[in-house]
């Protein structure tokens, strides 16, 4: 009987033992599995907590950044605004105008039926801007200057009026040329912004000038290459580099002039100056010139190439004794060029056929 109580109770004990053992194991994986996921659930916070700061801090230099371009464009408009009224002698005066047909046939009506000389780069204005420059104590109505523009270009213009359409634009085909718009077809001229500005040029003082074609000096109209320029001078208000210019010759064609340069500035008013003219040698001239000096180039390194490819011979020391020439001798030997001589008849022979 002891013996089965002690089994009986050794079952129970072991039986009990293995059951605390896998409640303890149990209880023991519940404890890690919570703390696995309380770790994992302070992780996916803290994690979310450094996306938060990182998404307030991009915000936060988004928003600086933001606020740091405003303030640059405000610097920046306030800049380009202080030099256009200071370009403009107090004057502000900027506008975006579309070039119409329509403008560009009433100016030219309008220049020829007042029969007003310097009108060969006036434009139109429409009467919107008359008000808006008028009313500014700085606007000066005698001849006020303005730039113009577009496609990369700009060239500067006199007023003739303000008979323009609405939110239009006149323009001369001197203004047009300059401006690299085509004026031979209409369809072109329709619709190209220009941008316009209001400036105030000095008067200028000198001028350079270069013509396209070679022989300008012989072929102007009249012989008088001063008398020339004067007279297409008469018909502007303005002068800029880059400008075109065309001064008629006496073969009834028409020769072109380049504006290569102005002081004091490089855009200027010609209206009652005293401009001097300087004429620099032609475009044509030019390059024939370089053309020239590149083949004076290229004969200069082909002969040193042909020197080096062919070295002079050695000289030979002269024999210790000489026997006396007679004239018999001589009449009867003929002279034999020398090496040198051959060298130097060779490089010439390939200078002229080059």
């Amino acid at each position: 009987v002891v013996r089965l109580q002690v089994s009986f109770f050794t079952f129970i004990y072991s039986m009990l033992s293995s059951t605390l053992a896998s409640s303890k194991r149990r209880l023991q994986a519940e404890h890690s599995s919570l703390i696995d996921s309380a770790l994992n659930k302070q992780s996916v916070r803290s994690q979310a907590l450094e996306e938060a700061r990182a998404r307030r801090a991009r915000e936060k230099e988004a928003a600086s950044a933001q606020r740091a371009a405003s303030h640059e464009r405000l610097l920046h408009e306030e800049e380009q605004l202080f030099l256009t009224r200071e370009k403009g002698g107090g004057v502000l005066f900027s506008s975006e105008l579309r070039v119409t047909a329509l403008a560009c046939a009433s100016l030219h009506d309008s220049g020829a039926s007042k029969n007003i000389r310097r009108r060969a780069d006036k434009i139109l204005l429409p009467s919107s801007a008359k008000a808006e420059l008028e009313n500014q104590p700085g606007f000066v109505k005698g001849s006020p200057s303005f730039a113009i523009t577009a496609n990369g270009k700009t060239t500067h213009a006199g007023l003739l009026g303000f008979g323009a359409p609405d939110q239009q634009i006149g323009l001369p085909p001197s203004i047009l040329e300059n401006l690299n718009i085509d004026d031979a077809d209409v369809g072109k001229i329709q619709g190209v912004q220009v941008h316009v500005q209001y400036v105030r040029l000095p008067k200028g003082q000198s001028a350079k000038f270069q013509p396209v074609q070679a022989g300008f000096e012989e072929r102007v109209s009249g012989g008088d290459v001063e008398a020339a320029l004067q007279t297409e001078l008469l018909t502007r208000c303005t002068l800029t580099a880059g400008d075109t210019l065309h001064v008629p010759s006496s073969e009834g064609t028409t020769l072109t002039v380049r504006v290569v340069g102005a002081e004091p500035e490089s855009a200027v008013q010609v209206v009652d100056v005293d401009l001097e003219a300087i004429v620099l040698p032609s475009e044509e001239a030019e390059a024939a010139m370089e053309a020239a000096r590149r083949r004076e180039a290229a004969l200069e390194e082909a002969r040193r190439a042909f020197e080096a490819a062919h070295p002079p011979p050695p000289s030979k020391p002269a024999p210790a004794k000489m026997q006396a020439a007679t004239p018999e001798s001589d009449e009867q030997q003929a002279p034999q060029p020398s090496a040198e001589e051959r060298r130097r008849a060779a490089l010439e022979a390939l200078e002229k056929r080059r």
